[in-house]
């Protein structure tokens, strides 16, 4: 009987566990600061144009460009490796 008592306690009402809950909370406060820290304008060069764009974009572009590298990369090894 007090285990079910803490469990409860432990949990929201939907049954996610309350840990969670304020985890994703700090995650989506530290993302909002990020953006708002984040916000100056800056140029990039590309090869053959210039572009200024905000900070925060520049740090979602390369966080994107990374995560499809390492997701792409190592399949392209392995099949490469195989042949």
């Amino acid at each position: 009987m007090a285990d079910e008592q803490q469990l409860q306690r432990s949990t929201s009402a939907d049954g996610i566990p309350r840990w969670k809950l304020i985890l994703w909370g700090a995650l989506a406060l530290y993302a909002v600061l990020f953006l708002l820290v984040n916000s100056d304008k800056s140029d990039v060069n590309f090869v053959f144009f210039t572009v200024r764009t905000r900070l925060i974009w520049l740090i979602l572009l390369s966080m994107a460009l990374g995560a499809v590298l390492a997701s792409v990369l190592p399949r392209w090894w392995r099949s490469r490796r195989r042949d």
